[in-house]
């Protein structure tokens, strides 16, 4: 197996834990893929997470935010991922969201994150870098004080 699958493959199961996380109200699994302090940015914003309370919050507020839009699902694509050392990998995935209609929300949106190896099998998703341009409601979900730089949730 070549180092770029290896990387796409940690990137995918992270993916896949998330979203099954936050499908079954599972914090305590959603909580396992984080890395604390976790930085969440989206356009103009920058938010740091620094504990598990902070995370819970952004955990139940995406939901409600899912659930008020009636969003069912979160389609995720890991475009390009590359591991950056030993400990470290570099990913790209494009997300879609699923309304109950059963069609596409909104446009692709792209996302880069790091993620860090916190024991010998254990990755966690360090960093998110969300480019949602055309939902300001969404963005502000994930960082909830827009145009404030490194916003302390």
């Amino acid at each position: 197996m070549s180092l770029d699958c290896a990387a796409e493959e940690i990137a995918d199961e992270l993916l896949f834990e998330t979203g099954r996380a936050l499908t079954l109200g599972d914090f305590d699994r959603f909580a396992a893929c984080f890395g604390l302090p976790h930085v969440i940015e989206t356009p103009g914003t920058r938010t740091v997470i620094p504990d598990l309370d902070s995370l819970h919050t952004t955990f139940d507020d995406l939901r409600r935010y899912y659930h008020d839009t009636q969003v069912i699902d979160v389609v995720r694509t890991v475009v390009k991922a590359r591991f950056l050392n030993a400990d470290m990998v570099t990913s790209t995935h494009v997300a879609s969201l699923v309304h109950a209609d059963g069609g596409a929300w909104r446009k692709l949106y792209p996302v880069h994150s790091v993620i860090r190896r916190q024991g010998d099998l254990d990755w966690r998703i360090m960093s998110s870098v969300y480019v949602i341009d055309d939902c300001a409601a969404h963005s502000a979900v994930l960082t909830p004080a827009p145009c404030q730089p490194d916003v302390v949730r």
